[in-house]
């Protein structure tokens, strides 16, 4: 809220009564002039609370143009607590007065710029179903991955952004492949057949009040371009149902559900399923869709994440992401990439005791050769722990030894990195980012990635190391991150640790004498190290004789 509207609702308000209209139904949120604002907790002792919500308006201001508080909220201006019922009543409504304190009501007011506001509790009145939920919740929008990532990928087969096969939502609708589009049909067909059996007409109209939700899942409608509200209505139903039908095992009597990938010309395996369809951030659509559809196949309001998350979670589990520890449902989730970011999350986060590090200036990592010699850092492999929550983000340093999940590459781990790092450009916390950016300047160079395969942290299948060094050069090219913003880059207080080792002559020292040089120097270093202890000996000895 501007300063102007600040002062003027302290003049409109300079008065001794103010007429408030209490509706019949509470209101959610506080507006006024357009903003959304919170409520304060009232003072201790001061205030009046309503039963349900109510909304202020000012004299000089057409009704319902004030404020509306949520149901509970009190109002920390009124100097009485004593209320005056007029008697009459306006649409239902009835009006009351109350002393209103501008001064205090404008503190008030800015104050509340500052603050969250409380969850209304619905009641049964205002239940929705499970999609309209998510529909609210859902923050993350669904956006096409910037020029710059992509023009780093010059070959077309090797493109990390766009899928082979399975084309998921509105921006790669032309490149589906036409078997696909026929499995997509005998998935609808199937779930329609299934929902007629819970509820009237099926699948039947439902995406048509669907469809417009998820268009604002897209920035200003991105890809659908002049597709009519019926064209998008069927394509969106297609992969809707296909998705469900490739993480959920509906049952229908003896009726088995179509096969997802059953071309028997061009067979694709599974993990290329999988790589269209979760890991693609330009391939999703939004989960409200599948929730919507999901209430029709079963009839009831359970969530669709319920039957999503455990093939999600195996799958990272399977590819060494996380551990074997289930996880909880993210209290909000967009899309399936963002459930797999969600899962991503490092469970090492800084304390408070490393915030002092947030104001100093954090450069480029070091190299592992480079940190094994100048820092004295041994490097080891992190093994997860069947019982505890972690992720390959779960970098740490322990009296010298810098503790690395294990990272196994295959042909989709830049995929899958790759994405995150593009689902997180928009975000405000950016872990993934920061990791692909420790480990694209930690293995930069083939000697680098032998001495992590050696340690166990690098597991990998291509030819040979220089050919991992220059992916893992590779990784973060057209990515841009303030790595000086300790709430973005997490592994800002690691960075510190290790280049205060770096800067040790101790360390530097131990370093070198223990990983720079041959075993030729080493044995060299130590018998001058003899040979210096024997004359100082006899030169002790001798003075010491010399003087008795």
């Amino acid at each position: 809220m501007s300063n102007d509207i600040i002062a003027w609702m302290g003049m409109a308000l300079r008065v001794v009564c103010t007429r408030i209209v209490l509706p019949p139904r509470f209101n959610s949120r506080v507006h006024h002039g357009g903003s959304r604002l919170a409520a304060l907790p009232p003072p201790a002792g001061v205030g009046l609370r309503w039963a349900c919500g109510a909304q202020l308006a000012a004299p000089d201001t057409k009704d319902g143009a004030g404020i509306a508080f949520s149901s509970g909220l009190s109002c920390p201006m009124a100097r009485e607590r004593e209320v005056i019922l007029n008697g009459g009543s306006t649409n239902g409504c009835k009006a009351l007065t109350i002393r209103v304190d501008s001064s205090a009501f404008t503190t008030w007011i800015r104050q509340m710029q500052h603050s969250e506001m409380p969850n209304p509790t619905p009641t049964g009145r205002d239940e929705k179903m499970l999609w309209q939920k998510e529909a609210e919740i859902s923050s993350v929008r669904i956006s096409k991955v910037r020029q710059q990532l992509r023009r780093v990928v010059v070959d077309d087969e090797d493109d990390s952004y766009t899928p082979h096969y399975v084309a998921i939502g509105p921006y790669h609708r032309s490149r589906s492949s036409p078997w696909i589009e026929k499995t997509k049909k005998r998935c609808t067909s199937f779930l329609q057949s299934l929902s007629e059996e819970h509820t009237e007409g099926g699948l039947t109209g439902v995406m048509e009040k669907l469809e417009p939700l998820a268009r604002e899942c897209y920035p200003s409608g991105d890809g659908f371009g002049d597709m009519t509200p019926e064209k998008s209505s069927s394509m969106l139903l297609h992969d809707t149902c296909y998705l469900l039908l490739f993480f959920v095992d509906y049952v229908s009597g003896n009726r088995a559900p179509p096969a997802l990938a059953d071309d028997d010309e061009r067979p694709v395996s599974r993990n290329t399923l999988v790589r269209d369809t979760v890991f693609l951030v330009e391939n999703q659509i939004p989960l409200l869709l599948l929730q919507g559809i999901h209430e029709r196949v079963t009839g009831s309001t359970t969530s669709v994440l319920d039957y999503i998350a455990m093939p999600i979670q195996e799958l990272l589990q399977q590819q060494l992401f996380i551990s074997r520890k289930p996880r909880p449902l993210p209290p909000t989730c967009s899309h399936l990439l963002h459930l797999v970011h969600a899962y991503f999350r490092p469970s090492l986060l800084p304390t408070e005791r490393t915030a002092m590090c947030g104001r100093v200036v954090t450069g480029r990592w070091r190299r592992a050769a480079e940190y094994r010699s100048y820092a004295n850092v041994r490097l080891m492999r992190w093994d997860f722990q069947d019982d505890v929550e972690s992720s390959v983000l779960d970098v740490q340093l322990e009296r010298g030894t810098l503790w690395i999940p294990r990272l196994r590459v295959d042909s989709n781990t830049w995929t899958i990195l790759r994405n995150l790092m593009a689902l997180e450009e928009k975000a405000h916390r950016r872990p993934v980012t920061a990791y692909c950016l420790f480990m694209s300047q930690l293995a930069c160079t083939a000697e680098d990635v032998q001495l992590l395969r050696r340690a166990g942290i690098v597991d990998h299948f291509l030819g040979n190391d220089e050919q991992l060094s220059k992916d893992f050069a590779g990784l973060c090219k057209g990515v841009v991150m303030d790595v000086h913003d300790l709430d973005r880059n997490y592994l800002k207080p690691l960075w510190h640790q290790l280049e205060k080792r770096c800067h040790s002559r101790v360390q530097r020292f131990m370093g070198w004498f223990r990983h720079g040089q041959n075993w030729e120097i080493t044995a060299a270093f130590l018998l001058a190290l003899i040979v210096i202890a024997c004359q100082v000996t006899q030169t002790f000895y001798a003075v010491a004789r010399g003087g008795h």
